[in-house]
């Protein structure tokens, strides 16, 4: 069998039909050698938050009152600052303490009608006219019978002014309960209407920050993609 070596010279080299190939794959080895290795071309490498997901993260933390989110040079999140724990909510809440809406004894103030007072003293004078129609229907009674001026006139005028006072009294304090009641009902209503507000507006803004992520994680799989296959060309071009 022949050896396509040449034994004759000194050392082990090619036969003459190999050495033009030895000779390119010795130049390729050399140049090699001194090209330095770029590694990090070669290392896989994490894709990082997007600019979607850090608004997304940064609505999430402003939405529970964290404070602006603080990140390294990657965009990693490492702290916060500036919290307050209660930032969606707080407006509802400044509302609820400026009107006292938890206080029954003072919250159904501002739900009182403007007109409250106009109401009541045109009841009461009406009321009043009445009640003087009254009176003088007994005078006119007594006087008919020729018993004006005497006892039997003071006793049945005293009955009256005492029964007319008690249903003045009672009307005065239906009218003041109907406006209350009516106050307080508006009173819980705003409150159930903060409530319902705060919760809504804290499902609309988790609905936009469920697709900012959405759109950022699609966003960050593809940079990954990418970063994969720059890393697996880096590999294949030094082997």
């Amino acid at each position: 069998m022949a050896v396509p070596y040449d034994t004759g010279g000194a050392g082990l080299l090619p036969s003459g039909v190999l050495q033009p190939y030895g000779q390119n794959i010795l130049k390729y080895g050399i140049g090699q050698l001194g090209t330095p290795i770029d590694v990090g071309a070669m290392t896989a490498k994490v894709a990082g938050p997007t600019g979607f997901q850090q608004k997304s993260q940064q609505r999430l933390a402003d939405m529970y009152g964290m404070g602006d989110i603080q990140r390294d040079a990657t965009g990693m999140l490492t702290g916060f600052t500036g919290g307050t724990g209660v930032a969606s909510y707080q407006p509802y809440l400044d509302q609820v303490s400026q009107q006292n809406l938890l206080d029954p004894s003072k919250g159904y103030q501002d739900f009182m009608s403007p007109y409250q007072k106009e109401i009541i003293d045109t009841t009461l004078q009406e009321y009043d006219i009445q009640a003087g129609r009254g009176r003088q229907q007994i005078r006119d009674n007594a006087y008919n019978v020729g018993a004006f001026g005497g006892a039997r006139q003071g006793v049945e005028m005293a009955q009256y002014q005492s029964e007319s006072d008690r249903n003045r009294a009672a009307m005065l304090a239906g009218l003041y309960g109907q406006g209350y009641n009516q106050a307080l009902t508006q009173q819980n209503q705003q409150l159930q209407n903060l409530q319902n507000m705060a919760g809504f507006q804290t499902g609309l803004e988790s609905q936009g920050i469920a697709g900012l992520e959405a759109v950022g994680a699609q966003a960050q799989a593809l940079e990954q993609q990418k970063l994969n296959q720059l890393a697996a060309a880096g590999q294949t071009a030094y082997t």
